[in-house]
């Protein structure tokens, strides 16, 4: 047997060169333990039907582990990559979630095919992405976050060009199998299909993305990127919609509605010569709720409440969590963030701060990561978050008031 594992391996050695191996395979992950100091709201609607029937505390606390374990296997024309994370809040409470699990063949130098479990990131905003049809859900309080992909098999082509107007050019494909199924099988008719087509166009980042499905919305949209100084980048996208369903409260009945709109979002990153970065982005929330429906859908809470039927305010709570419980609820946006590496030389410090607003309501959270990384493998962050705003509105009416916590990162 070990013979012939020596002869496979001197093999292998001599099809590429004994300095160039034809595999590579690579692990990586961290182990993240997150300590979470909560101030609840008490008398927030939200807050009474998401703990009930618990009569909580006003200080609540958690700890958590979070370990990720990364894979990555490549040869000249096949990889392979796997992405999982695990949450652990106690031996009896824990959950494993796949995030991604997919292979990818180059058939030619210029196309790929990829099938699995993947994230994809498509658009160009940093806090939202109006475009990203087939993206993870994103969170805007931390945009980096890693997410679960969606099951897909995917074709890309891209080809170079040797010109001042058009210098790339690629065409993806992904067909997203029926999410509805039945003994593991799904209607064939009900495959979702996206597209995106890019081009870099005098010096311009511009993507132009479809969506079709039978099931869920049609969308169509663009995106762009440019740098219009060397300091300052523009983007911006644009998504347009048909017969999407949302979820809200109408003439005091919870119910469903369908509507065609546009969602878009513009935005610019500017880097100064102290190495201050510094984002901005107005987002416009085609499928959320005007200012009117979010107080109807508050009052509705209300009067789940007062009535008093533990049954209803227990099904309500389970409503709420799949359909509302939302980063944002309503349509308009502004994202601002401000991060300054290493200030006053604190060597590998780096603070940054960020406010996510509502300009419909006024209230908005503000948030200040602290990040220390003394070493390669290991980083500190201390987090709070404050949710401000007049009772009854979004930020202002969050079960959560404000939120400290505390990561250990250590990675591998």
């Amino acid at each position: 047997m070990k013979r012939a594992f020596a002869a496979i391996w001197l093999i292998s050695t001599l099809a590429l060169g004994a300095e160039e191996p034809i595999a590579k395979l690579e692990w990586s992950g961290n182990l993240d333990v997150k300590y979470s100091l909560l101030h609840s709201r008490q008398d927030s609607p939200i807050y009474r039907i998401m703990f009930y029937p618990q009569q909580l505390s006003s200080t609540l606390s958690q700890i958590r582990l979070e370990p990720y374990l990364n894979a990555d296997y490549a040869t000249n024309q096949v990889a392979f990559h796997m992405k999982t994370h695990a949450t652990v809040y106690s031996d009896r409470d824990s959950r494993f979630d796949l995030f991604e699990l997919y292979g990818g063949v180059n058939p030619t130098f210029s196309s790929t095919i990829t099938g699995g479990k993947r994230a994809f990131n498509w658009g160009k905003g940093y806090a939202f992405n109006p475009v990203g049809y087939i993206n993870p859900p994103k969170d805007p309080e931390n945009p980096e976050l890693t997410q679960a992909g969606v099951i897909s098999l995917a074709g890309e082509y891209t080809k170079s060009f040797d010109s001042s107007a058009l210098q790339t050019f690629s065409f993806s494909m992904i067909a997203v199998p029926a999410t509805t199924t039945m003994n593991h099988f799904g209607e064939f008719h009900n495959t979702d299909l996206a597209a995106k087509t890019y081009f870099l166009l005098w010096d311009t980042d511009l993507d132009l993305l479809a969506y079709t499905s039978k099931v869920n919305a049609r969308q169509v949209g663009f995106d762009f990127s440019r740098n219009l100084f060397a300091n300052l980048e523009a983007h911006g996208e644009f998504s347009a919609f048909d017969n999407a369903t949302r979820n809200l409260v109408s003439n005091g009945t919870l119910g469903t509605d369908t509507k065609s709109g546009s969602s878009y979002l513009l935005g610019f990153r500017y880097l100064n010569t102290l190495n201050t970065t510094a984002i901005v982005e107005y987002y416009h929330n085609g499928m959320g709720l005007t200012e009117n429906e979010f107080g109807d859908y508050r009052n509705f809470l209300g009067n789940v409440l007062a009535n008093g039927q533990s049954s209803v305010i227990q099904q309500m709570g389970t409503i709420v969590r799949a359909n509302f419980q939302k980063p944002v609820l309503m349509q308009d946006y502004l994202y601002l963030k401000v991060t300054q590496p290493e200030p006053f030389n604190w060597v590998y410090f780096s603070p940054s701060l960020f406010s996510i607003i509502n300009l419909q309501d006024g209230s908005f959270s503000l948030a200040a990561p602290l990040s220390y990384k003394p070493i390669t493998n290991l980083e500190v962050i201390f987090w709070p978050t404050l949710f401000l705003g007049r009772e009854g509105s979004e930020f202002g009416g969050k079960q959560i008031g404000q939120r400290y916590e505390a990561w250990l990162k250590v990675f591998f």
